[in-house]
């Protein structure tokens, strides 16, 4: 018996940690799909996916899946050895592109002016944060691109919030060239949107891990 009930535990809080990444992953997948359709730049995670897009024959969640599976890529061949974190990435990176265009599709919606768009941008990034918030705090798999920053980070000796800023920077910088040079439609990665998210998920995902605590599925036993 004394062996079972520690078992029993862990095998309680790994449940608990799956069901919260997996909450994470649909909630984050919603709001990203929100802030794509207000088309005035989404969060600089999704720029480069959301510029090709514009270019490519293929979906919004396709070229994020392709994304997501180059930041995989590069994190293996960074680290010269892959890992099981970065096997777990890939499930993910297919996951996550599905849920996209399922949401995109769903929301099948236009808006008569800016206004409306800056409040639906908004409401998305709320929405994101929170799945943001829950996919940390179940502490299961890094989404890639933030793998990608992670790792990044490693190689120079930086903490994980400059190697974030540096990689959300060039991603910007990339996509915006993308469309500078393509010529798609100047705001729908790159915009007004991409700095409200920019500077408002960060101090979102810290509210929500003061008022939610129980996201942190890892310390509940």
């Amino acid at each position: 018996m004394a062996q079972y009930m520690p078992v029993k535990a862990g095998r309680r809080q790994w449940s608990k940690r799956i069901l919260c990444y997996a909450f994470g992953l649909v909630i984050m997948s919603f709001g990203v799909a929100m802030s794509v359709r207000s088309e005035i730049g989404v969060a600089p995670g999704g720029v480069i996916y959301v510029a090709a897009a514009m270019f490519v024959p293929l979906t919004i969640g396709q070229c994020a899946t392709v994304f997501h599976i180059f930041c995989i890529i590069t994190q293996v061949i960074i680290t010269r050895r892959p890992t099981l974190k970065h096997a777990l990435q890939l499930p993910m990176a297919y996951v996550s592109g599905f849920l996209l265009d399922f949401f995109y599709d769903m929301l099948g919606i236009s808006f008569p002016g800016m206004v409306h768009r800056i409040i639906f941008l908004i409401a998305g990034m709320f929405v994101f944060s929170l799945g943001i918030r829950a996919i940390v705090g179940a502490n299961v798999v890094l989404v890639p691109p933030d793998g990608l920053a992670r790792s990044i980070g490693d190689i120079f000796g930086w903490p994980m919030s400059k190697s974030k800023l540096v990689f959300d920077i060039a991603a910007t910088a990339i996509a915006a060239l993308i469309t500078l040079i393509l010529g798609g439609s100047a705001f729908m990665a790159v915009g007004v949107g991409t700095l409200i998210c920019a500077l408002g998920t960060g101090p979102l995902i810290g509210l929500y891990t003061k008022l939610l605590p129980f996201l942190d599925a890892e310390k509940q036993g």
